[in-house]
């Protein structure tokens, strides 16, 4: 086996690994909060929280590792921390709203800054790694696929406060396959990193104009987490289904992550972008109008074609978007807006979306929202790389 595939190989089990584990703390937050006893718009209040944890952190941590030129250390820091909350979040299953305010909230925006810093520190290893990043993400949607019917076996022998203990187990894995793997290689600089150098992002109307796009789009996205679970359990769904529809749509993942070193070559990450947007509004009308939990399941084949090609795109255009010393500040910055403000914005107005006009309403609006980051990216498709300028 060539160097090139083995360091490939090394990361795809990362992933796989890495993603088993993330899939056990997260994938069961809204069924544990319901049986907690919390209401819809008490929900989104409790996950809105985790935005404002993933924006600072990922801001935070993103300059950290460019200033200090390093990302494995931060992130085997924040798995650790990770692994803290989570046990703190599902010891106690009873109703106590800031208590969970508090454990919600930083389980959810360490699990954004864990798997941001997973990506950055893979980007920024080697440029093989850039080109092979679908496959290598989709052992990620595998690992999600096992890791989400584990968790619902585990919660249905041993209940909620297991989890901490099962997501400890998991994070040891973690940290056993990646032992030995290389850290980031950032570029050297004679000063060192200040956050005015953070103005040269902001500068570059393309950048601003992507994040804008990611933001409005993970919004929608982000309610497919949250709303979509809510008519889940409205038509209902038990654990076990939702568990289904978490494994079915991270096996549909796979086909195009794996293809989307050839989709980048043949299409270009701006056409992807555009195409997984449009996708959206097709399967939240389907959402809106599906009756029964295999309905839903069947409109959720939809992420086969959105969110592969949309995770695809979003890193090499935010990573072409960003000068080459503020690589790993441009990705996580740009993953504090885009996806710590739609946790912020898609739990608390969803949430009182379908308090006041119910689930089905609450799909449709968010299928006709889908029309303006598309319109959003119709017009950066126009647009020269902010790289190529400067």
């Amino acid at each position: 086996m060539t160097k090139d595939r083995l360091l490939i190989s090394r990361f795809m089990l990362l992933f796989l690994i890495a993603y088993i584990s993330y899939a056990v703390p997260y994938t069961q937050v809204i069924p544990f909060l319901t049986k907690a006893g919390y209401s819809a718009d008490q929900r989104g209040l409790l996950l809105s929280g985790m935005a404002i944890v993933a924006m600072v952190g990922q801001f935070l941590f993103g300059y950290l590792c460019d200033k200090f030129r390093t990302v494995q250390k931060f992130f085997y820091l924040t798995t650790v921390l990770f692994v803290i909350v989570t046990w703190a979040m599902y010891a106690y299953t009873g109703t106590s709203f800031y208590y969970h305010l508090l454990t919600v909230s930083f389980m959810g925006g360490l699990f954004r800054i864990v798997i941001g810093l997973l990506d950055t520190w893979t980007l920024e290893v080697d440029p093989i790694l850039q080109i092979n990043f679908g496959p290598i993400r989709a052992f990620g949607a595998l690992g999600w696929a096992i890791g989400s019917p584990i968790t619902a076996y585990v919660i249905e022998k041993f209940g909620y406060g297991s989890l901490g203990i099962t997501y400890l187990i998991t994070t040891l894995l973690t940290f056993a396959v990646s032992y030995g793997l290389e850290d980031a290689h950032k570029v050297a600089r004679a000063e060192t990193l200040k956050i005015k150098d953070i103005k040269l992002l902001l500068k570059s109307k393309q950048y601003i104009l992507l994040v804008l796009i990611l933001l409005f789009i993970n919004i929608v996205a982000t309610a497919d987490m949250y709303t979509v679970v809510d008519k889940m359990l409205a038509v209902g769904a038990s654990n076990t289904d939702i568990s289904m529809k978490w494994s079915y749509q991270a096996m549909l993942e796979l086909p195009l992550f794996f293809g989307g070193a050839f989709m980048l070559r043949r299409f270009g990450g701006k056409k992807l972008l555009i195409f997984s947007i449009s996708m959206y509004f097709f399967r939240f009308l389907g959402y809106a109008w599906a009756s029964t939990p295999f309905q839903v399941i069947a409109f959720s084949s939809f992420q086969m074609i959105t969110f592969p090609l949309l995770t695809v795109a979003t890193k090499v255009l935010v990573n072409d978007e960003s000068p080459e010393h503020l690589r790993s500040t441009g990705q996580l910055f740009a993953m504090s807006m885009y996806a710590g403000l739609s946790i912020l914005l898609a739990p608390v107005v969803c949430g009182y979306l379908v308090t006041w006009f119910g689930v089905d309403s609450t799909l449709r609006v968010l299928a006709f929202f889908v029309l303006v980051p598309l319109a959003m990216a119709l017009w950066y498709n126009t647009m020269k790389p902010f790289s190529s300028e400067v």
